[in-house]
């Protein structure tokens, strides 16, 4: 890869201890660090074919995953709505490449500010194709359901600090409880960030989380090409 770049992957674990699959960080591109990215969002945009494309390049090489596993990439909401992604996703699902194990990680804060018809078009076409789609960061101060609804991914990922303050509480909280069968009932699987304990993640696994994610399962791994 070239030393301009830069991506680090996470596991995400299930309740029995396996790999469930692995998301994929950006931390630089084309020599721009990830906090100029996030300081100038309009450059994940720029870049977002580029960016698909040395992802996708990694994932043939088998640096991310093993074949079976399921490969997280994030985009934002407006690299999701750009031609770049179109473009790459469209050539992707025609490539060889098994696209039903790709799953498109989109904030839900960044969900509050966006035209919900034209979200929708977009993630029907990409789920015609193939891909399935998480909400990230779920729970971050103004959690929507009806946004949920809207969308209904096949993923929501609870954001850590509430996993962190759920796991801290003495007693068990019902609401907690609740959005997990929620998202159950909406047949959407639960990923827990932010695991950093063996108690964290065993009380979680009673509540029937589905999947699990933190520093507890070791520190995002460089990829090299």
């Amino acid at each position: 890869m070239d030393k301009n770049n830069q991506f680090v992957k996470m596991p995400i674990m299930t309740a029995s201890g396996t790999v469930f699959g692995y998301e994929v960080l950006l931390r630089e591109f084309n020599g721009i660090s990830l906090d100029t990215f996030n300081r100038y969002p309009e450059l994940y945009t720029e870049f977002c074919f580029e960016i698909l494309s040395v992802i996708s390049s990694l994932d043939n090489y088998h640096k991310i995953r093993q074949k079976g596993e399921s490969l997280f990439i994030n985009l934002t909401l407006d690299q999701l709505l750009s031609d770049g992604a179109l473009t790459f996703l469209n050539q992707f699902y025609r490539s060889d490449s098994k696209v039903d194990d790709v799953i498109i990680e989109i904030t839900e804060n960044e969900m509050l500010y966006q035209n919900t018809a034209m979200l929708q078009e977009r993630i029907l076409l990409f789920r015609a194709l193939g891909y399935q789609f998480a909400i990230d960061d779920f729970g971050v101060e103004h959690s929507n359901f009806q946004r949920v609804f809207d969308i209904r991914p096949d993923f929501i990922k609870l954001d850590s600090k509430m996993v962190i303050t759920y796991s801290e509480q003495e007693q068990l909280n019902p609401a907690f409880k609740h959005l997990i069968d929620f998202c159950h009932q909406i047949n959407t699987q639960v990923i827990a960030e932010g695991i950093e304990s063996e108690k964290t993640y065993k009380r979680l696994t009673l509540d029937k989380v589905d999947y699990f994610q933190g520093y507890l399962f070791g520190q995002p791994q460089r990829l090299d090409l």
